[in-house]
């Protein structure tokens, strides 16, 4: 095969020094693990993928939607204005997107006060919906979400991106 260049911040010149330094054979054998390392963690993650089925939707006028991916976590929860109680299910795509499923499940009120609940008659409208938000980045999904639940997916993607992390004691 033929030569490689790969070229190095000067910040990260240390890293590749001190690397070498450990394995005591060339930078090119020490790339190369770590690349079968870094692409073994990426397909063993892959492995986890399947075909998914959400209905999305009002109650009851629901439409189905599929997709590759993998469920990667569940929130609970009320909107950010307190209005409603909402969970969701967070998936990661088979294209490294992000899939929200959030279900708005009942007026909040329904909790916190229960007698302005049943004088407006709340209860006998079904207002349960169902949306699947799919992006790129955790940045587009801020204004899309409730603060925790965007919280939440915050905390998931770290350990979903490493697993394991490697304390430096």
């Amino acid at each position: 095969m033929g030569n490689k260049t790969i070229y190095v911040s000067e910040k990260d010149e240390s890293l590749f020094e001190r690397a070498k330094e450990i394995a005591g054979e060339a930078l090119s054998s020490v790339i190369a693990r770590a690349l079968r390392e870094f692409i073994a963690r990426h397909e063993e993650k892959e492995k986890g993928m399947k075909e998914i089925t959400v209905k999305v939707g009002k109650h009851n006028s629901q439409r189905e939607q599929r997709f590759i991916g993998k469920e990667i976590g569940k929130w609970s929860g009320f909107s950010d204005d307190k209005v409603w109680l909402m969970d969701a299910k967070i998936y990661h795509t088979q294209k490294g997107n992000w899939a929200i499923l959030l279900r708005h499940s009942t007026k909040a009120t329904l909790l916190t006060n229960p007698d302005a609940w049943r004088k407006n008659a709340e209860y006998l409208e079904d207002a349960t919906k169902t949306e699947l938000i799919v992006e790129d980045s955790l940045i587009q999904l801020k204004e899309k979400l409730p603060s925790s639940l965007y919280s939440t997916i915050e905390d998931i993607s770290k350990q979903h991106e490493s697993p394991v992390e490697y304390l430096d004691i």
